[in-house]
């Protein structure tokens, strides 16, 4: 139930006229989910870059109050429907069993009214991250009504993504670089599998000068401060599939 928000709903500044936008995309959102039963929603996306620490930007309808002490609370960190979505694509239902390590934050939930909720998470090719949050008051979220809805919920997921990821104007600015070469990207997925420039050299039969000179100019291109640094972004970005 991520709701790492100030005041303004956006954990990112963003230009006022993408920021327009993005407000009214998720007003839809919001729609759609009230269509679906849910009366909050929460949708939030990570960038891929800068990796030490990856922009993000929420936005939700969940009350003010319980906003305010989830982020007072540095709920964000323990939350399990975050952890769950950072590792695995599959929608999960909030439940007691799930919160057991963080009764506290369980409790929370319900007394400010968000009690019962569904998730999932979603993570595209270039590798930006995003999850949704449906939740509600009552009634409780029952199996049939799981196989009822559950596909267009998901809908709603891929959708959601669509929709914010063209409004985060930074997502654009994190992956302006000059396009690789193929041989630029085929050196760099050989540095990603630990692979010397010698071995490359030998694996492409090409000299180790000409891997090098690959390898400068991929970082070059990437922005990146050494070809440590230019792996992991190309990476992040999806540029080594």
């Amino acid at each position: 139930m991520p709701a790492e928000l100030p005041a303004d709903n956006s954990s990112s500044p963003a230009r006022p006229a993408t920021e327009a936008v993005a407000r009214q995309r998720f007003e839809q959102i919001a729609a759609q989910a009230q269509e679906l039963g849910f009366e909050f929603c929460t949708h939030g996306l990570r960038l891929p870059l800068p990796i030490t620490a990856p922009r993000t930007v929420f936005f939700s309808n969940y009350p003010a109050a319980w906003q305010a002490r989830y982020q007072a609370q540095g709920y964000l960190e323990i939350d399990p429907t975050v952890a769950h979505g950072m590792r695995s694509a599959e929608p999960v239902l909030w439940s007691e069993a799930l919160f057991q390590a963080v009764p506290e934050l369980w409790r929370e939930a319900q007394a400010h009214g968000v009690c019962h909720g569904w998730a999932q998470s979603m993570r595209d090719p270039e590798g930006v991250f995003s999850m949704l949050v449906l939740a509600r008051s009552g009634p409780a979220i029952m199996a049939e009504e799981l196989i009822e809805k559950e596909e267009r919920m998901k809908w709603l997921v891929h959708r959601s993504h669509a929709w914010m990821r063209a409004c985060a104007s930074d997502i654009e600015a994190a992956r302006t670089h000059e396009p690789l070469s193929d041989r630029e990207v085929e050196v760099l997925r050989w540095s990603a599998e630990g692979k010397t420039s010698a071995e490359i050299a030998q694996i492409l039969a090409i000299s180790e000068r000409t891997v090098n000179f690959h390898v400068n100019s991929a970082v070059a291109k990437l922005e990146a401060n050494n070809k440590t640094s230019a792996v992991v972004r190309a990476a992040m970005l999806g540029l080594l599939w």
